[in-house]
């Protein structure tokens, strides 16, 4: 009968290995995507953070004492 149910790992060692590996190999691969996407995206860099955000933040205030202007006025038919 075969050895069906065998360990891959066979020594402290390579358990050693492992668990370093286990760890480091997916933060290395966690860091290398936040590069990529963080170099992606330079369009302007001399925009500043109110010239990104002015097409979504703008707010327009009037004065609520001033009188309101005229209503267009409606064509008659």
């Amino acid at each position: 009968m075969s050895n069906e149910h065998g360990s891959l790992i066979k020594s402290p060692k390579q358990l050693i290995i492992m668990v370093f590996a286990s760890f480091f190999v997916p933060l290395i691969i966690i860091l290398l995507l936040m590069v990529f996407v963080n170099n992606g995206k330079r369009v302007d860099s001399a925009a500043s953070s109110d010239q990104i955000i002015k097409p979504v933040g703008q707010l327009n205030f009037k004065d609520a004492s001033e009188p309101a202007a005229p209503a267009p006025a409606a064509s008659a038919k």
